[in-house]
């Protein structure tokens, strides 16, 4: 199920508008950066959206804030200034690595091929005094973002492996020379060894590790830092 779909589709009874849409119901939350606390509308039903999902193609993933969001996000705010740099997001979802890219003076573009999810991720930037950050519909598959970036940031992007190849080609186009890749993973064996599959081509790859706390339970996130080959 994708936001949007027809409540007839919905296994559980849901709120409806009057189209018959299904409605995101929202809160806002506060995520604590250490030092600086960034307000975050999520989506206060995420687990009911979830659990209402018709097959793995069509999960709403975008709903929930996942953990590598939360240490991306720490990641961006511990690091330097990204004054006068270009930032494009992948998979944006609710947006927060992307608001704080922002708050740390990039210009950002956030991508995602829900138009829910960036509806929120504006709504976040606001929420947050951030302005200037654009948002795009795309799809990996046929990404039609133009143009070159000093940087690509990704949460939790290599939950479908058979994706991988796409976020490649995406790197090697849309990466500028010199520039850098910034992702979040839980660890699966999948990313690891797509991971490993860049830097055994030549792509200058360093890991660190980031706990970060989510409701009573920790997790431990792998961040990826990669830049391009030579």
């Amino acid at each position: 199920m994708q936001t949007g779909q027809a409540c007839d589709k919905i296994r559980n009874n849901r709120k409806c508008d009057k189209d018959g849409e299904e409605m995101i119901e929202t809160e806002v939350i506060e995520v604590d950066l250490g030092g600086r606390v960034i307000k975050m509308q999520i989506v206060k039903n995420s687990e009911e959206v979830l659990i209402d999902a018709i097959n793995d193609e069509e999960t709403p993933v975008w709903v929930e804030l996942w953990p590598p969001s939360l240490a991306i996000a720490r990641w961006l705010w511990e690091g330097p200034s990204l004054a006068g740099k270009s930032v494009l997001e992948l998979g944006a979802g609710l947006g927060l690595p992307g608001v704080v890219a922002g708050l740390k003076g990039g210009q950002v573009l956030q991508t995602d091929y829900i138009p829910e999810a960036l509806r929120i991720a504006r709504e976040n930037a606001a929420l947050n005094n951030v302005s200037g950050i654009r948002t795009a519909v795309a799809d990996w598959r046929s990404f039609d973002i133009s143009g070159t970036f000093d940087y690509i940031i990704g949460s939790d992007i290599l939950y479908h492996p058979e994706l991988n190849p796409y976020l490649k080609k995406i790197f090697q186009t849309n990466l500028r020379p010199g520039g850098t890749i910034v992702m979040g993973d839980p660890g699966r064996r999948e990313s690891l060894a797509f991971v490993k599959s860049l830097a055994d081509e030549g792509w200058h790859v360093t890991e660190r590790f980031l706990k970060v706390k989510q409701g009573v339970f920790d997790y431990r996130i792998h961040v990826f830092r990669i830049r391009t080959p030579g």
